[in-house]
């Protein structure tokens, strides 16, 4: 039995959408700062991680290029909230539940507001009032902070592109180095492609239950949402990187590693 590990929001439902009916896989469900941990415990063959979490793994990971959760624009469920305007903000509140989203934000902050705010975990005592909230998932639509309190708002997505007129991968499969997934990567992918053609009928069987009104899946799963992980996406990745760690987000720059049937490939930097 394969394990394999994923997030339980909307966002990742056209990549594991039929899953269900495959009897060699069991998934996993977790939050997205919990899946690196399920890679390199063993708890899990492939798990759709933080692309951020590829640069800090202690197990080195390769990533599979069987479909990811990108945009190229406006994301619609990584937003900042905040009760000033952004180029004033001394703190923001993060979502525990994000490592990209995070480190995204650093940079945003660094490269459009000049700024380097204080980022602080949720659900500080001292604070009962954030400047500003960092969500991502669901709770974005779900869990809308008051916009009486937080009149101002930062879509992640849409000012990556403005920064850096790339599109924007938030997670991807990986696997651990030396992993031998047999056909999984096929399989997956071969769900991925058959499920862009049914976002109707996966906005409908799954909005209600992620607390959505299915009008605004079906547009967010179609429109603001990128599953492919092809050149485009994969500069997307290593522009962020590059960001990152010239922005002291991350100590060390690795060299991107695809998953080929067992065998990694390192990428040179693209162009």
């Amino acid at each position: 039995m394969t394990k394999l590990a994923t997030v339980s929001y909307l966002n990742a439902r056209p990549l594991i959408d039929g899953l269900e009916r495959e009897t060699d896989i069991a998934v996993i469900r977790r939050v997205p700062s919990r899946l690196l941990e399920t890679l390199e415990t063993g708890c899990a063959s492939i798990a759709l991680c933080p692309v951020i979490d590829f640069q800090r793994s202690a197990a080195g990971l390769e990533i599979v290029p069987a479909g990811a959760i990108g945009c190229d624009g406006p994301a619609l469920t990584v937003k900042l909230f905040s009760a000033r305007p952004i180029a004033e903000l001394e703190s923001i509140t993060v979502d525990g539940e994000s490592h990209t989203s995070v480190a995204l934000l650093g940079v945003v902050m660094r490269e459009i507001y000049g700024r380097v705010p204080t980022l602080r975990p949720p659900g500080r005592v001292e604070e009962e009032t954030p400047q500003a909230l960092l969500l991502i998932g669901d709770k974005v639509i779900t869990a809308t902070p008051d916009r009486t309190i937080y009149p101002h708002e930062l879509d992640l997505g849409d000012a990556w592109k403005k920064i850096s007129g790339k599109p924007f991968v938030f997670a991807a499969w990986m696997t651990r180095i030396g992993c031998d997934l047999g056909d999984l990567p096929r399989r997956l992918d071969r769900i991925r492609s058959a499920n862009r053609g049914r976002l109707d009928r996966i906005a409908a069987r799954h909005a209600a239950a992620d607390g959505w009104p299915e009008a605004l899946a079906f547009e967010y799963l179609s429109r603001n949402l990128r599953y492919e992980l092809g050149e485009p996406e994969l500069a997307g990745i290593e522009e962020f990187w590059a960001r990152c760690h010239e922005h002291g987000i991350i100590d060390e720059l690795r060299p991107m590693r695809l998953y080929r049937g067992g065998e990694s490939q390192k990428v040179k930097k693209l162009e």
